[in-house]
């Protein structure tokens, strides 16, 4: 399964990125809104100077594993018969799985990505992560 993650990096990341994933015909536009724009050919431009500390935050898709770090996502888990609904922050589905294992009485059911709306995407049900 695939995310849409977003990533911050600086201008020759962000130029070897563009390259890696044929991006042309866009404008990207760093923290201090100074824009650089990749065309068909494969060149891109910037009217004003870039500097090393101007970052871009571009939004890729990245294959998720179970050491993939996920920023923000919600854990469904048994206790004792119960139902537990947790918000988790920065972990990866292993990290969190054997976080679970250390705990008595916890079984995690399933794991969701919260995604920048409020929606959520289910990523991992009994014991695999969905494909």
């Amino acid at each position: 399964m695939k995310i849409k993650v977003k990533k911050e990096m600086n201008l020759h990341q962000l130029i070897q990125w563009a390259r890696e994933n044929n991006v042309k015909g866009e404008t990207f536009t760093s923290n201090y809104g100074r824009a650089v724009k990749f065309y068909s050919d494969v060149s891109f431009n910037t009217m004003v100077p870039i500097f090393h500390w101007d970052t871009f935050t571009v939004e890729a898709e990245e294959e998720i594993t179970e050491r993939t770090v996920i920023p923000l996502f919600l854990e469904v888990y048994e206790y004792e018969g119960e139902l537990v609904f947790l918000p988790q922050k920065e972990k990866s589905i292993k990290d969190l799985l054997e976080e679970s294992d250390l705990e008595e009485n916890i079984t995690t059911k399933t794991l969701y990505i919260i995604n920048d709306d409020g929606t959520l995407t289910l990523i991992w049900r009994d014991g695999e992560l969905i494909k």
